[in-house]
Protein backbone atom coordinates (compact mmCIF):
# COMPACT_ATOMS: atom_id res chain seq x y z
CA UNK A 1 0.00 0.00 0.00
CA UNK A 2 3.14 2.87 0.86
CA UNK A 3 4.18 1.79 -2.89
CA UNK A 4 1.46 2.74 -4.27
CA UNK A 5 0.36 5.55 -2.68
CA UNK A 6 3.96 6.77 -3.33
CA UNK A 7 3.11 5.97 -7.40
CA UNK A 8 -0.03 8.30 -7.02
CA UNK A 9 1.48 11.22 -5.51
CA UNK A 10 4.15 11.01 -8.02
CA UNK A 11 1.62 11.02 -11.19
CA UNK A 12 -1.79 12.70 -9.87
CA UNK A 13 -2.70 16.22 -9.54
CA UNK A 14 -2.58 17.60 -6.37
CA UNK A 15 -3.94 21.21 -6.47
CA UNK A 16 -3.94 23.62 -3.59
CA UNK A 17 -7.16 26.26 -3.72
CA UNK A 18 -6.68 29.82 -3.35
CA UNK A 19 -7.30 31.44 -0.26
CA UNK A 20 -11.19 31.36 0.70
CA UNK A 21 -12.72 34.60 0.24
CA UNK A 22 -16.45 35.79 0.92
CA UNK A 23 -16.41 37.84 -2.25
CA UNK A 24 -20.05 36.20 -2.91
CA UNK A 25 -22.28 36.68 0.34
CA UNK A 26 -26.71 35.27 0.45
CA UNK A 27 -28.34 38.06 1.25
CA UNK A 28 -28.50 39.84 4.11
CA UNK A 29 -25.69 38.17 5.36
CA UNK A 30 -23.17 41.05 5.49
CA UNK A 31 -22.82 40.74 9.11
CA UNK A 32 -21.96 36.93 9.57
CA UNK A 33 -18.74 35.61 10.44
CA UNK A 34 -16.83 33.95 7.71
CA UNK A 35 -15.71 30.36 7.71
CA UNK A 36 -12.66 29.05 8.81
CA UNK A 37 -10.33 27.41 6.20
CA UNK A 38 -9.24 24.17 8.01
CA UNK A 39 -7.40 22.62 4.87
CA UNK A 40 -7.85 24.08 1.18
CA UNK A 41 -9.52 22.25 -1.19
CA UNK A 42 -7.93 20.22 -4.06
CA UNK A 43 -7.99 18.06 -7.51
CA UNK A 44 -6.68 14.68 -7.15
CA UNK A 45 -6.75 12.18 -10.05
CA UNK A 46 -4.56 11.50 -13.00
CA UNK A 47 -4.28 14.64 -15.34
CA UNK A 48 -4.56 13.00 -18.86
CA UNK A 49 -7.07 12.71 -21.36
CA UNK A 50 -9.49 10.07 -20.36
CA UNK A 51 -8.60 9.88 -16.66
CA UNK A 52 -11.24 11.06 -13.65
CA UNK A 53 -10.42 14.20 -11.88
CA UNK A 54 -12.03 14.37 -8.56
CA UNK A 55 -12.72 17.66 -6.53
CA UNK A 56 -11.94 17.56 -2.69
CA UNK A 57 -13.81 20.40 -1.02
CA UNK A 58 -11.26 21.31 1.97
CA UNK A 59 -12.33 20.78 5.79
CA UNK A 60 -14.04 24.23 6.94
CA UNK A 61 -15.28 25.66 10.35
CA UNK A 62 -18.27 25.01 10.79
CA UNK A 63 -18.51 22.30 8.21
CA UNK A 64 -20.67 23.60 5.32
CA UNK A 65 -24.64 22.96 4.81
CA UNK A 66 -23.92 22.50 0.97
CA UNK A 67 -21.09 22.65 -1.38
CA UNK A 68 -21.36 23.21 -5.28
CA UNK A 69 -18.81 22.62 -7.84
CA UNK A 70 -17.88 24.48 -11.26
CA UNK A 71 -14.95 22.71 -13.03
CA UNK A 72 -12.89 25.48 -14.89
CA UNK A 73 -10.52 25.17 -18.18
CA UNK A 74 -8.26 28.09 -18.12
CA UNK A 75 -10.08 29.39 -15.77
CA UNK A 76 -13.53 29.32 -17.40
CA UNK A 77 -16.78 27.45 -16.72
CA UNK A 78 -16.90 24.13 -18.69
CA UNK A 79 -20.82 24.00 -19.73
CA UNK A 80 -22.47 21.29 -17.67
CA UNK A 81 -19.53 20.35 -15.50
CA UNK A 82 -21.10 20.72 -12.31
CA UNK A 83 -20.29 17.32 -9.93
CA UNK A 84 -17.77 16.50 -7.79
CA UNK A 85 -16.37 14.12 -10.34
CA UNK A 86 -14.87 15.19 -14.03
CA UNK A 87 -13.60 13.01 -16.48
CA UNK A 88 -10.92 14.86 -19.25
CA UNK A 89 -11.93 15.72 -22.28
CA UNK A 90 -10.62 16.10 -25.59
CA UNK A 91 -10.55 19.99 -25.32
CA UNK A 92 -8.99 19.89 -21.81
CA UNK A 93 -5.23 18.98 -23.56
CA UNK A 94 -3.18 21.37 -23.56
CA UNK A 95 -4.81 23.14 -21.26
CA UNK A 96 -5.14 23.70 -17.09
CA UNK A 97 -8.19 22.75 -15.59
CA UNK A 98 -9.44 23.76 -11.95
CA UNK A 99 -12.74 23.53 -10.08
CA UNK A 100 -14.66 26.77 -8.20
CA UNK A 101 -16.36 25.64 -4.91
CA UNK A 102 -18.95 27.58 -3.43
CA UNK A 103 -19.96 26.74 0.65
CA UNK A 104 -22.60 28.16 2.01
CA UNK A 105 -24.35 27.49 5.73
CA UNK A 106 -27.13 29.70 7.26
CA UNK A 107 -24.63 31.36 9.57
CA UNK A 108 -21.87 32.06 7.61
CA UNK A 109 -21.45 34.22 4.80
CA UNK A 110 -20.37 32.19 1.36
CA UNK A 111 -17.00 31.50 0.80
CA UNK A 112 -15.97 30.78 -2.69
CA UNK A 113 -12.25 28.59 -3.66
CA UNK A 114 -11.07 28.14 -6.51
CA UNK A 115 -8.33 24.87 -6.59
CA UNK A 116 -6.37 24.28 -9.90
CA UNK A 117 -4.61 22.00 -11.94
CA UNK A 118 -0.80 21.79 -13.83
CA UNK A 119 -1.65 21.31 -17.76
CA UNK A 120 -3.40 18.27 -18.87
CA UNK A 121 -1.91 15.82 -21.18
CA UNK A 122 -2.41 13.41 -23.77
CA UNK A 123 -3.65 9.49 -22.65
CA UNK A 124 0.10 9.00 -22.74
CA UNK A 125 3.34 10.61 -24.11
CA UNK A 126 5.04 10.64 -27.21
CA UNK A 127 6.68 7.22 -27.86
CA UNK A 128 7.30 7.53 -31.89
CA UNK A 129 7.17 10.47 -34.24
CA UNK A 130 5.72 10.16 -37.66
CA UNK A 131 6.64 12.78 -40.62
CA UNK A 132 4.27 12.56 -43.80
CA UNK A 133 3.64 14.82 -46.40
CA UNK A 134 0.61 15.69 -48.25
CA UNK A 135 -0.02 15.14 -52.56
CA UNK A 136 -3.12 15.28 -54.93
CA UNK A 137 -3.71 13.08 -57.50
CA UNK A 138 -6.20 13.92 -60.74
CA UNK A 139 -8.32 16.82 -60.63
CA UNK A 140 -10.21 16.68 -57.24
CA UNK A 141 -12.79 19.49 -56.62
CA UNK A 142 -11.94 19.80 -52.81
CA UNK A 143 -9.97 22.03 -50.84
CA UNK A 144 -6.58 20.68 -50.88
CA UNK A 145 -5.67 23.24 -47.79
CA UNK A 146 -8.97 22.02 -45.81
CA UNK A 147 -7.94 18.49 -46.82
CA UNK A 148 -4.40 19.03 -45.09
CA UNK A 149 -5.55 21.30 -41.67
CA UNK A 150 -8.35 18.54 -41.42
CA UNK A 151 -6.16 15.81 -41.60
CA UNK A 152 -3.41 17.22 -38.96
CA UNK A 153 -6.79 17.85 -36.78
CA UNK A 154 -7.36 14.25 -36.54
CA UNK A 155 -4.14 12.69 -36.00
CA UNK A 156 -3.67 15.62 -33.58
CA UNK A 157 -6.94 14.84 -31.54
CA UNK A 158 -6.15 12.97 -28.48
CA UNK A 159 -9.09 10.13 -29.24
CA UNK A 160 -6.91 9.60 -32.25
CA UNK A 161 -3.90 7.67 -33.08
CA UNK A 162 -1.70 10.05 -30.67
CA UNK A 163 -3.53 8.18 -27.85
CA UNK A 164 -0.92 5.37 -28.99
CA UNK A 165 1.68 7.59 -28.46
CA UNK A 166 2.17 8.37 -32.15
CA UNK A 167 3.10 12.12 -33.03
CA UNK A 168 2.52 12.97 -36.99
CA UNK A 169 4.08 15.85 -37.80
CA UNK A 170 3.60 17.49 -41.54
CA UNK A 171 6.59 18.19 -44.01
CA UNK A 172 6.74 19.64 -47.49
CA UNK A 173 7.97 16.37 -49.07
CA UNK A 174 9.29 12.39 -48.14
CA UNK A 175 8.54 11.73 -44.64
CA UNK A 176 7.37 7.86 -43.47
CA UNK A 177 4.17 8.42 -45.71
CA UNK A 178 2.89 10.26 -48.41
CA UNK A 179 -1.26 11.46 -47.44
CA UNK A 180 -2.90 11.60 -51.01
CA UNK A 181 -6.62 13.25 -52.12
CA UNK A 182 -7.18 11.11 -54.90
CA UNK A 183 -9.71 11.48 -57.48
CA UNK A 184 -11.83 8.61 -57.52
CA UNK A 185 -10.99 7.41 -61.17
CA UNK A 186 -7.36 7.32 -59.96
CA UNK A 187 -7.36 5.37 -56.94
CA UNK A 188 -7.20 2.04 -58.64
CA UNK A 189 -3.94 3.43 -60.11
CA UNK A 190 -2.03 2.70 -57.12
CA UNK A 191 -2.66 -1.26 -56.92
CA UNK A 192 -4.97 -3.84 -58.47
CA UNK A 193 -6.37 -3.78 -55.27
CA UNK A 194 -8.06 -0.52 -54.84
CA UNK A 195 -11.34 0.75 -56.11
CA UNK A 196 -12.62 3.60 -57.37
CA UNK A 197 -15.23 3.40 -55.01
CA UNK A 198 -13.14 3.97 -51.69
CA UNK A 199 -10.31 4.82 -50.19
CA UNK A 200 -7.03 2.57 -49.47
CA UNK A 201 -3.49 1.88 -48.31
CA UNK A 202 -0.34 0.93 -50.41
CA UNK A 203 2.79 0.51 -48.93
CA UNK A 204 3.88 4.17 -47.57
CA UNK A 205 0.96 5.64 -49.56
CA UNK A 206 -2.15 6.30 -47.72
CA UNK A 207 -4.98 7.40 -50.43
CA UNK A 208 -7.94 9.39 -49.43
CA UNK A 209 -10.87 8.77 -51.88
CA UNK A 210 -11.95 12.72 -53.21
CA UNK A 211 -15.48 11.43 -53.70
CA UNK A 212 -15.88 10.18 -49.99
CA UNK A 213 -14.16 13.11 -48.53
CA UNK A 214 -16.47 15.30 -49.92
CA UNK A 215 -19.86 12.60 -49.67
CA UNK A 216 -18.60 10.46 -47.38
CA UNK A 217 -20.35 6.90 -47.94
CA UNK A 218 -24.19 5.64 -48.26
CA UNK A 219 -23.91 3.76 -45.59
CA UNK A 220 -22.10 6.54 -42.86
CA UNK A 221 -24.64 8.92 -44.57
CA UNK A 222 -28.08 6.64 -43.47
CA UNK A 223 -26.51 6.55 -39.75
CA UNK A 224 -27.02 10.12 -40.05
CA UNK A 225 -23.05 10.42 -38.41
CA UNK A 226 -21.50 14.23 -39.96
CA UNK A 227 -19.21 14.63 -43.02
CA UNK A 228 -16.19 15.64 -40.38
CA UNK A 229 -17.01 12.62 -38.28
CA UNK A 230 -16.16 10.31 -41.23
CA UNK A 231 -13.47 12.45 -42.58
CA UNK A 232 -11.63 11.32 -38.93
CA UNK A 233 -12.32 7.78 -39.21
CA UNK A 234 -11.21 7.19 -42.78
CA UNK A 235 -8.24 9.49 -42.04
CA UNK A 236 -7.49 6.92 -38.77
CA UNK A 237 -8.53 3.77 -40.75
CA UNK A 238 -6.09 3.87 -43.53
CA UNK A 239 -3.12 5.27 -41.73
CA UNK A 240 -3.84 2.70 -39.03
CA UNK A 241 -3.32 0.07 -42.32
CA UNK A 242 0.21 1.96 -42.30
CA UNK A 243 0.78 1.70 -38.85
CA UNK A 244 0.24 -2.44 -39.42
CA UNK A 245 -3.10 -2.92 -38.04
CA UNK A 246 -5.44 -5.06 -40.43
CA UNK A 247 -9.31 -4.97 -40.49
CA UNK A 248 -11.20 -5.75 -37.66
CA UNK A 249 -15.17 -6.99 -36.99
CA UNK A 250 -17.81 -5.78 -34.81
CA UNK A 251 -17.21 -7.50 -31.19
CA UNK A 252 -20.84 -7.43 -30.26
CA UNK A 253 -24.30 -5.75 -31.51
CA UNK A 254 -24.44 -2.44 -30.15
CA UNK A 255 -21.06 -2.42 -29.59
CA UNK A 256 -18.77 0.76 -30.95
CA UNK A 257 -16.99 -0.08 -33.99
CA UNK A 258 -13.20 -0.50 -34.10
CA UNK A 259 -11.87 2.06 -36.29
CA UNK A 260 -10.28 -0.49 -38.19
CA UNK A 261 -13.68 -1.86 -39.78
CA UNK A 262 -14.41 -1.23 -43.03
CA UNK A 263 -17.03 0.91 -41.46
CA UNK A 264 -18.13 3.04 -45.13
CA UNK A 265 -19.82 -0.37 -45.95
CA UNK A 266 -21.17 -0.76 -42.44
CA UNK A 267 -21.09 -2.31 -38.93
CA UNK A 268 -22.66 -5.73 -38.83
CA UNK A 269 -24.68 -3.77 -35.67
CA UNK A 270 -21.66 -1.78 -34.19
CA UNK A 271 -22.14 2.03 -33.56
CA UNK A 272 -20.37 4.29 -36.17
CA UNK A 273 -17.46 5.08 -34.32
CA UNK A 274 -14.61 7.79 -36.03
CA UNK A 275 -11.84 6.87 -33.29
CA UNK A 276 -9.84 4.05 -32.47
CA UNK A 277 -11.18 2.09 -29.44
CA UNK A 278 -9.09 1.24 -25.93
CA UNK A 279 -8.64 -2.09 -27.42
CA UNK A 280 -6.98 -1.07 -30.45
CA UNK A 281 -4.99 1.75 -29.28
CA UNK A 282 -3.16 -0.46 -26.98
CA UNK A 283 -2.36 -3.63 -29.14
Amino acid sequence: MRLRGTVLALCCVLAVATPAAADEATPGSGDLPAFTQVEAPQVTGVRRFGQTLRAEPGRWRPAPATVRYQWLRDDRPITGATGRRYQVRPADVGHRLGVKVVLRHPERKTAIATARTGVVRHRVDVRRVVRYSVRVKGAVRTDVATFRRQAQETFDDPRGWRGRGVRFVPVRSGGGFTLWISAASRVPGFSSGCSAEWSCRVGRNVIINATRWKHASPAWNRAGRSLRSYRHMVVNHETGHWLGKGHASCPRRGALAPVMMQQSKGTQGCRFNPWPTLRELRR
